[in-house]
């Protein structure tokens, strides 16, 4: 080969590795500029939610309050995670006994009500002390619009 046949492939490797390293640099610029927290991307809702928008001491009194039932709420969740897995294991089992899945279903079901009925009550307690203005934040936070008492869904 020659001098003058290289070239011309000289010239079109030069131009594919300017192509590829702009091509490189410019998605790296891309992902860096435009990159989220990965928190932000989050969708928060229920009581996560709510305490993102109540003010900072508000969000303080329902943590409280909230680690002050843990103790309480501590034998339900070990409840619901023990039938949980016996559910697992007699899905798991060679041969499915109906009877005991029926039951370990229906326990977990009821360590998991209790758990929210105690949540539920500790929430009550809690807006029980807020004005009307952070009621209304603690509602539009828990509840989906339209599906408040008097108010149509969205169509």
């Amino acid at each position: 080969m020659t001098a003058k046949s290289l070239k011309p492939w000289l010239l079109v490797s030069v131009l594919l590795n300017v192509f590829l390293i702009g091509g490189v640099g410019g998605g790296l610029y891309h992902w860096r500029v435009n990159a989220k927290p990965a928190v932000a991307m989050v969708n928060q809702h229920g009581l996560r939610q709510a305490m993102v928008n109540l003010p900072p001491e508000r969000r303080r009194e329902l943590r409280q309050l909230l680690r002050r039932n843990s103790a309480d709420s501590q034998p339900l969740v070990m409840a619901g995670r023990e039938a949980r897995l016996g559910v697992i294991k007699q899905l798991e089992a060679p041969t499915l006994d109906r009877d005991v899945l029926v039951t370990e279903l229906a326990k977990a079901r009821e360590a998991d009500m209790a758990l929210r009925a105690l949540v539920d009550t500790t929430l009550a307690q809690f807006a029980s002390t807020l004005p009307r203005e952070e009621r209304q934040k603690l509602v539009e936070a828990l509840y989906v619009r339209g599906q408040i008492a008097g108010k149509k869904p969205r169509s």
